[in-house]
């Protein structure tokens, strides 16, 4: 009956790096096209998309009819928010701005039912199959498979990276690059040497309690810089890697296929 499969936990369990990508447009068939392609997880961004949990719903049975694990990063930590995603059927929740123990505590608790955490119960969900689960055994499996991600990406939660990850049930730390480098005085640098050291300490601080690592997007669009950045990670110890996301590879693809096409129309080649 407990058939579905988190990807990210089947990876860990091998000993192999899982591959995600994010997915911001209001578009279940970009998350379907995705899983067909091949990556273990999508994370479904409600932070920065512009769209409610009824796209989501349908962005989460997308995700489930591709095989691919989704998870779902909620817009602020709030139990409700945090509720309603697992009980779409999400595997994981990516709870944004944790920058304190207590906001970590929260978001776990928020995530588990008892005797882990307090998450709401109800037997009529997707994710008990509408009752066609035991409630028993469901509880105990969603303990088990289901993810929390906590996203750290300012200087306050850096100050206090150490104690939040003293928070049991923490499946992975996720860095928010973007918004540190702006925390750390040094908006959108994202090569500069501070920014870089300071990841690289927290990498290290996760791997010395167990804690997956998500690392920063994949963002180079070259093969050759792709691989190279992939392998600086996981050299690192980082367990989780996402690899681009929808706007930046259609826009990316739309501009590529246009500069060529220009050039060939104007007699540049």
């Amino acid at each position: 009956m407990y058939s579905k499969k988190n990807k990210v936990k089947e990876c860990r369990k091998q000993g192999k790096i899982s591959l995600g990508t994010w997915v911001q447009m209001a578009s279940p068939e970009i998350v379907e096209a995705v899983g067909y392609q091949g990556y273990d997880f999508v994370i479904i961004d409600m932070e920065h998309g512009h769209f409610d949990f009824d796209t989501t719903f349908q962005m989460v049975r997308a995700a489930d009819a591709a095989g691919i694990t989704p998870v779902v990063r909620v817009p602020t930590n709030q139990d409700s928010m945090i509720l309603k995603a697992l009980d779409m059927g999400a595997l994981g929740v990516l709870v944004p701005g944790v920058n304190t123990k207590e906001q970590a505590i929260q978001a776990v608790r928020a995530a588990k039912y008892a005797p882990l955490g307090m998450r709401g119960a109800c037997p009529w969900t997707r994710a008990t199959q509408y009752n066609a689960k035991d409630w028993t055994g469901h509880a105990r499996w969603s303990n088990e498979e289901t993810m929390i991600w906590l996203l750290v990406e300012g200087l306050e939660g850096v100050k206090n990276f150490d104690d939040i990850l003293t928070v049991p049930n923490v499946d992975a730390v996720v860095l928010g690059p973007f918004d540190l480098s702006q925390s750390l005085g040094i908006p959108g640098q994202l090569d500069h040497p501070l920014l870089i050291k300071t990841l690289q300490e927290m990498v290290q601080k996760a791997n010395a309690k167990n804690i997956d690592f998500i690392a920063v997007m994949l963002s180079e669009l070259k093969p050759e810089d792709i691989k190279a950045s992939a392998r600086k990670w996981s050299s690192m110890g980082c367990k989780i890697m996402t690899v681009g996301g929808d706007r930046a590879i259609i826009c990316t693809g739309y501009k590529s296929m246009l500069t060529h096409a220009r050039e060939a129309v104007d007699g540049n080649v």
